[in-house]
């Protein structure tokens, strides 16, 4: 169900800089590991965990790990193979990025229910470890996300596929030595610093993550049928999409705006924020304000049992 709801999340989203954090390599409960970068403490709320879009890692949370581990704890990670994770044992395809992060949740401990973030291709795999796990979920945000909506829009659907040739170029551009390049322009265009910066730049100029990367992206399209196979995302776990907005237009033509809202619109509990003038990314860093008000609501809410479908 769509609602609006007070104004006192946004007006509550106020940038701080963050505690002191820890990061590195976590073992999980398979005895892999994963990369994670975790910051705050542990509290009664639920702990955030963020999930990047294709060709993302952890370094693209920076600002938004800061700012969210003012209320808690808050944790971005590398999918196996990408970053400064070791490559995954499974493949490239939905189910087995999601079985990653429950093997990876129960090696740190997080038992109780989270709260999951997921940018662009990073949504997809939180509704199908939502539609596996709902009963693990205190909340979804989905941004600008990719989901099992999508497959009631053709034209959407053909753009999609334009996407997944983009990103075989991104990986044939690599093996021309170009990859230095492009990492310089999207770690200025992500407005990625200091530490940040120099592990996107590692994993983007890393053939063996391009690749990985590339294999990810190659199989988002045969996800969206496995994720709505699953149930899609479970209208019990409040839900919240962050959405760019000022190409009404375009997106209305492809049939992108009503997918990405769909979650939050079936959900019992649901927000829908669309953001004036953003881009695909700038919700993670200049206008991460909105996923910070997201977050916020939704550790606000008291917790409620979901029952599995």
């Amino acid at each position: 169900m769509r609602r609006h709801w007070p104004a006192i999340f946004l007006a509550a989203a106020g940038l701080a800089a963050g505690p002191a954090h820890a990061a590195g390599l976590q073992a999980t409960a398979s005895g892999a590991q994963l990369y994670v970068d975790c910051r705050g403490e542990k509290t009664d709320a639920p702990t955030v965990i963020l999930e990047s879009g294709a060709f993302g890692m952890s370094a693209d949370w920076d600002f938004l790990l800061n700012d969210l581990a003012q209320g808690g704890r808050v944790c971005a990670y590398d999918r196996g193979g990408l970053g400064q994770s070791p490559r995954r044992a499974g493949g490239e395809d939905v189910v087995s990025v999601a079985n990653e992060l429950a093997d990876l949740l129960d090696g740190m401990g997080e038992t109780g229910p989270i709260i999951l973030v997921g940018h662009s291709n990073g949504a997809l795999y939180a509704e199908t470890f939502a539609a596996m796990w709902p009963q693990r979920l205190a909340g979804l945000v989905y941004i600008n996300g990719v989901g099992s909506d999508d497959l009631d829009h053709k034209v959407l659907m053909q753009a999609l596929d334009e996407e997944r040739k983009i990103a075989g170029l991104a990986y044939f551009a690599g093996k021309l030595g170009l990859a230095p390049i492009i990492a310089c322009f999207v770690v200025r265009h992500d407005s990625l610093t200091g530490d940040a910066a120099r592990r996107k730049r590692q994993s983007l100029t890393s053939l063996s993550s391009l690749k990985v990367a590339r294999d990810e992206d190659r199989a988002i399209t045969p996800g969206l049928k496995v994720a709505r196979a699953l149930g899609g995302s479970p209208p019990d776990v409040p839900t919240v999409v962050v959405v760019e907005s000022g190409k009404a237009d375009l997106l209305a033509k492809f049939g992108w705006r009503a997918a990405e809202i769909a979650p939050a619109e079936r959900a019992r509990k649901g927000w829908i924020l669309r953001i004036i003038g953003a881009n695909h990314v700038s919700p993670l860093n200049k206008d991460r304000r909105y996923v910070i008000a997201a977050v916020t609501w939704l550790r606000s809410l008291k917790p409620e049992p979901i029952v599995p479908r």
